[in-house]
């Protein structure tokens, strides 16, 4: 049996007083900047005391700030190096301003998986490299794998492995054999544990309470 553990990073730092009209700031430029904020540093450290992320045998974050940042107490506290991987990355946009995204964008992009915006990436894309990572970590000995992460590429992959998923524009109602793995907004940070039989096939995901 493996476990892995799917953790969307701690709240970002945007107090940035250049950047207070981020939607007409570069993306890229405004992404790289996003470091945590004192809050997410305190809440990054607490997961440190969540019983479930003790003794963790790997450690995966992607490049963001923001994913090292938060995966750098976990890694501590077990002894590890963070790993990166380009595959947990986030989402490409395709545009070079937010403000240049369509209205609703989040929202479309659940419903047609296929969707994405001139150069960027459809989920239907995001999921294929994501699903290519996972498989790999199942082919290792390891067996409780963390994996620091962006929300968008967590939600997208528990769409396609939960029984029920619906998302309004605004609130997640996420559920796998009835029991309920998120409603309403995704917290900064959370944790969603997935666990595999030794066939690779899911048998259970649930949502990990962090008492933050």
């Amino acid at each position: 049996m493996k476990k892995i553990y799917l953790i969307r990073h701690s709240a970002p730092f945007v107090e940035i007083d250049n950047y207070k009209n981020y939607e007409s700031v570069l993306w890229s430029e405004y992404n790289k900047n996003m470091i945590l904020s004192p809050q997410g540093e305190e809440n990054a450290k607490r997961l440190c005391n969540v019983d479930e992320l003790k003794g963790i045998s790997e450690i995966y974050a992607s490049n963001s700030s923001r994913a090292i940042e938060t995966a750098k107490y976990l890694a501590e506290s077990n002894n590890l190096k963070i790993k990166l991987d380009e595959r947990i990355n986030e989402r490409e946009f395709g545009v070079d301003y937010i403000k240049d995204l369509p209205n609703d964008f989040t929202k479309i992009s659940f419903d047609y998986k296929a969707f994405k915006v001139n150069n960027g990436e459809s989920l239907n894309e995001v999921d294929n490299r994501f699903k290519s990572f996972i498989s790999e970590l199942l082919d290792k000995d390891n067996n409780k794998i963390a994996i620091v992460m962006h929300g968008i590429i967590l939600l997208s992959y528990l769409k396609t492995i939960c029984s029920h998923f619906e998302f309004d524009g605004k609130n997640f109602d996420i559920k796998y054999n009835d029991n309920i793995v998120l409603g309403g907004k995704p917290k900064n940070p959370s944790i969603y544990k997935v666990v595999f039989d030794n066939n690779k096939k899911i048998i259970n995901v649930e949502y990990v309470e962090c008492n933050l």
